[in-house]
């Protein structure tokens, strides 16, 4: 029995990373439907709206609302086979939004109801998740701490998961500006580089920046692989091409199954 054609549901499809991913998972030809989720009331709606119309009647979107039963109302009705998870904020953005304590609120809050909402579907999708390089529940950053939250949200729900940890990442074709990001890629970048040559690829390609291209491509590549199942994907590994090449879909096997 063949399994079901990937449907792909792409939460935070307005986001610098999370509209790249849905392009790229648009780009594989046995992926049967793409839906970018649009969260209502978003500037950037009608912005990424033109940006997905090129991509044809195989990408939709979705204007749930964040509520748990309308997400869950609407998972049901979509029966994605992958649920990527992109969304996101900023401290500048979640003051213009009035939101308290952001992290805790859309990097940790968003992530469970999504992975709540997903653990009512009949068979159960994959959660792909974009997390960043450091995220654990002991750092000392307000950030990467509710990242490593989030990621326990997702390791603890019993579905099947890849997470993947980038690093900073952006470029001119980011809409929003991060000042203190892009220092820090001008900064550390030529030194990472410098580091690559003297031997050390693997530290370099674990810390320099990327883009929100090769962010998404990471993301599919590895999201849509049977090898990473219920895996950490580290950034070094997201950036490389390799075994994830060959196949990105099998039929289901051992690998396929939850560990848990």
């Amino acid at each position: 029995m063949r399994p079901p054609e990937p449907v792909a549901f792409v939460f935070g499809a307005t986001g610098y990373a999370g509209a790249a991913t849905v392009e790229a998972a648009s780009r594989i030809d046995h992926v049967s439907r793409v839906v970018a989720h649009v969260r209502p009331g978003s500037s950037r709606a009608d912005a990424v709206a033109d940006r997905f119309r090129p991509l044809g009647s195989r990408v939709s979107i979705d204007r749930t609302p964040l509520e748990p039963e309308a997400m869950a109302e609407a998972l049901a009705r979509i029966a994605p086979t992958h649920v990527v998870l992109c969304h996101g904020t900023t401290a500048a953005r979640a003051r213009v939004e009035s939101i308290e304590d952001p992290y805790e609120a859309v990097d940790v809050g968003l992530t469970r109801l999504v992975v709540e909402a997903s653990r009512r579907i009949e068979p159960a999708p994959r959660v792909v998740a974009l997390s960043s390089v450091g995220a654990s529940t002991s750092a000392r950053s307000k950030y990467l701490h509710a990242r490593g939250r989030a990621e326990e949200v997702i390791r603890s729900s019993g579905l099947p998961h890849t997470i993947c940890r980038a690093p900073l990442f952006g470029g001119p074709d980011r809409p929003e500006r991060r000042n203190a990001e892009n220092i820090a890629r001008i900064a550390l970048d030529p030194l990472l580089t410098l580091i690559g040559g003297l031997g050390l690829t693997r530290l370099r390609d674990r810390y320099r920046s990327m883009d929100g291209a090769e962010v998404a491509e990471g993301l599919v590549r590895s999201g849509f692989h049977y090898m990473t199942i219920d895996r950490v994907v580290e950034s070094d590994e997201l950036r490389r091409v390799g075994v994830y090449e060959r196949e990105r879909w099998t039929p289901r096997s051992r690998r396929d199954t939850s560990r848990h």
